[in-house]
């Protein structure tokens, strides 16, 4: 289970550098999630091509992965 905190802020700073609106909030919030798990870095980070200052833009976040007992809960703090 994966549990997102204050992700508003997240959205907010997407919003204030992307090129592109928010189209599915869902769908970012995964993106933020797989590319942890392939990085293992708690940054999100934008290309040049895909910001409004054409520069590289990124957003740092905690990662917490809670197990017990075999299960997993997840949690992403923005």
């Amino acid at each position: 289970m994966i549990n997102y905190v204050n992700e508003s802020d997240f959205f907010k700073w997407y919003e204030s550098v992307s090129k592109a609106p928010i189209s599915n909030k869902k769908a970012l919030l995964d993106k933020v999630h797989q590319d942890y798990c392939s990085t293992k870095v708690s940054v999100f980070t934008l290309s040049p091509n895909e910001t409004v200052t054409g520069k590289e833009e990124s957003y740092n976040y905690n990662y917490d992965d809670i197990g017990c007992c075999g299960a997993s809960t997840i949690y992403i703090y923005f």
